[in-house]
C-alpha cells in the first residue's frame, strides 16, 4: 500500500437505480461518467460514487447482506460556501433534511441528508469555532 492511500471510490447499494440516479442528477447536479444496466458512476472531485444496483450488489457483498436504507455506517461531506443556502435548494428539491443547519462546536455549520439508496450525506461550511 501507498504511504499515504487515497480513497477514489465509494460502491452504494440502490433499491431503485434510476430514481437515485435521478436524485444525483438533480440534487447535485452532475452527469454521470458511465451507466450501464445495474450501475451509474457520478465524480465528486476525485471520488467516484458508484452506485449499483441492490441486486448486483449481493455477489459484491457476499457473504454479507445488502443494508436497507435505514442503517447508516458512514457519510460523506461535501464543504460548501453557504449552508443555509443549501438547505432551502434542497428542500426546493424535495429533499428531506435529518439533522441541521447547526453550529458544531468544532467550526463547521452543517446538514445532513440521504439519498433514494440510504446514502448520508453532509454539507459543511466553515465557520469560526465556538469559544
Amino acid at each position: 500500500m501507498h504511504a499515504n492511500p487515497s480513497i477514489f471510490a465509494l460502491t452504494v447499494a440502490a433499491t431503485d437505480l434510476a430514481e437515485t440516479e435521478g436524485f444525483y442528477r438533480s440534487v447535485f447536479g452532475l452527469e454521470p461518467i458511465f451507466r450501464d444496466e445495474v450501475s451509474v458512476i457520478f465524480k465528486f472531485g476525485d471520488l467516484m460514487v458508484n452506485i449499483l444496483d441492490e441486486n448486483a450488489a449481493v455477489s459484491l457483498f457476499a457473504p454479507d447482506l445488502v443494508c436497507g436504507a435505514a442503517s447508516h455506517r458512514g457519510m460523506l461531506t461535501i464543504q460548501v460556501e453557504n449552508v443555509d443556502a443549501e438547505a432551502q435548494r434542497l428542500r426546493d428539491h424535495g429533499v428531506e433534511l435529518h439533522y441541521g443547519p447547526f453550529n458544531q462546536p468544532w467550526g463547521i455549520r452543517v446538514i445532513t441528508f440521504k439519498d433514494p439508496a440510504g446514502q448520508m450525506w453532509e454539507l459543511a461550511q466553515p465557520i469560526e469555532p465556538a469559544k
